[in-house]
């Protein structure tokens, strides 16, 4: 028998996840993340490839659902739609801080700084990400993006910038001057603080 909707709003979230992972799987994820919700909002992308009794098909779609979790969690929540302060773009991107390895994602904006669209363009290891301004300026050349926030994550939680880092924002700055989309900031996301390297006067 199916359940009705009411039946269905009050079944835990631990058991609705286990329609698509074992029990035990299940209880080991929200061990280590806390709650169902962050498994879905901060699971980086291929982890559950990793877990034992998920064969690729199941990895891939629960890769969909978190993703479709972290889309609507920004659609229905009063994240900013425009970027006006360093605050704000942590604001939106500070599900960032749970992730296990660093990612570069890049918000594409308009000119009164409103967002065009948001991209994860690079995923990388426990303390790496490398990219270049190919991957970094490609969908905003292909939006006509009017400028662009880096924003990527320190997993060990020290958001202070590294000499690769700001290596990493002058090579952006001065790809930005000649494609005409201007780089605004870079911020650097640790556990539950951020630095902006346009408020440390390297933008």
């Amino acid at each position: 028998m199916l359940l009705n909707r009411t039946c269905l709003s009050q079944v835990p979230d631990e058991e609705l996840l286990t329609a698509f992972l074992p029990s035990v799987l299940v209880k080991e994820l929200v061990a280590e993340y806390g709650t169902v919700q962050k498994i879905l909002l901060s699971a980086y992308p291929g982890e559950f490839q990793l877990l034992r009794g998920i064969g690729p098909i199941k990895a891939k779609q629960l890769q969909y659902i978190c993703e479709l979790a972290k889309r609507l969690y920004k659609a229905n929540s009063n994240l900013p739609p425009i970027i006006r302060t360093p605050q704000d773009a942590f604001d939106r991107m500070q599900e960032m801080q749970h992730l296990g390895q660093e990612q570069i994602r890049v918000l594409y904006l308009t000119t009164k700084n409103g967002i065009m669209a948001e991209e994860t363009v690079v995923q990388g290891t426990l303390h790496t990400a490398v990219v270049g301004p190919r991957e970094i300026f490609c969908r905003a050349v292909r939006l006509r993006a009017a400028s662009i926030i880096i924003v990527h994550n320190h997993p060990s939680g020290d958001p202070m910038p590294s000499s690769e880092d700001i290596a990493l924002t002058k090579k952006m700055i001065e790809a930005g001057k000649i494609l005409d989309i201007p780089l605004l900031d870079h911020m650097i996301i640790g556990r539950g603080r951020y630095v902006s390297l346009k408020e440390k006067g390297i933008i």
